[in-house]
């Protein structure tokens, strides 16, 4: 992955399309994405509880970083416990996993066997009636079911591909290199100071996250920069004006 140059906003027209599609459904609804999500970002930033986050937030959006994608990584550093959780069950048993992905796939086989013609004239564009009363189409609804058994089976593929024990290190992974395509640096003093500020121990600093980016970033990078590609392709497309 090139990670020393951001993508430019008309290199990204499927991501654009992608949006301004979500952009029209939720307008419909009453909401502004663009303001919401700006909003989000300004509220994980103030959520920071030192001064000194606060700070390296703010000097990394000033040298590249948009405040968008940059909440989005805090985030996943902040609701790592909920995540650890999932992964312990999901990594730990893999009799629960395997159960609840075979629940969800039955469930999506059962309503494709239901409802076929109607998931056939909606995938076609001759149904849109769930969605102008503002329900879930049921081609839409099987998706989402087969992408739970897809994120279901993510930890697990996560921990075998890349030797990752835990959500919290790809969280840091992804802010790291986040950071390193927005900016062209690492700024480990900057990213130490986010990752003390939420993932802890509250000494992190510059030498550790040197010394951790030395050990695991070129591996975990090897198998998991799509994920950061995404994150900066929607970033730059979401901070942009339609």
């Amino acid at each position: 992955m090139d990670e020393n140059h951001k993508p430019r906003i008309q290199d990204l027209a499927a991501e654009q399309d992608f949006w301004n599609a979500h952009r029209k459904i939720l307008r419909k609804k009453g909401l502004d994405p663009d303001r919401l999500l700006a909003e989000w970002a300004t509220g994980q930033a103030q959520s920071l509880g030192s001064p000194g986050a606060s700070e390296d937030f703010a000097e990394l959006c000033k040298d590249g970083c948009l405040p968008q994608g940059l909440a989005v990584v805090v985030a996943l550093l902040r609701y790592h416990p909920l995540l650890e959780r999932f992964w312990t069950e999901m990594v730990g048993h893999p009799v629960n996993r395997d159960k609840a992905s075979r629940t969800l796939e039955n469930a999506a086989q059962t309503l494709e066997g239901l409802f076929g013609e109607i998931i056939a004239k909606e995938k076609s564009g001759e149904n849109d009636e769930l969605t102008k009363i503002g329900r879930l189409p049921v081609s839409r609804m099987v998706e989402e079911l087969r992408m739970y058994i897809r994120f279901i089976h993510f930890a697990q593929t996560i921990r075998a591909d890349t030797e990752t024990r835990s959500p919290a290190q790809v969280a840091k992974y992804l802010l790291t290199s986040y950071v390193k395509c927005m900016t062209g640096r690492f700024h480990d003093r900057s990213v130490s100071g986010l990752v003390g500020e939420v993932l802890g121990p509250s000494d992190y600093n510059e030498v550790a996250q040197r010394m951790w980016r030395s050990r695991n970033y070129e591996r975990i990078d090897k198998h998991y920069s799509w994920i950061t590609r995404f994150l900066v392709a929607m970033s730059v497309v979401i901070a942009s004006p339609e």
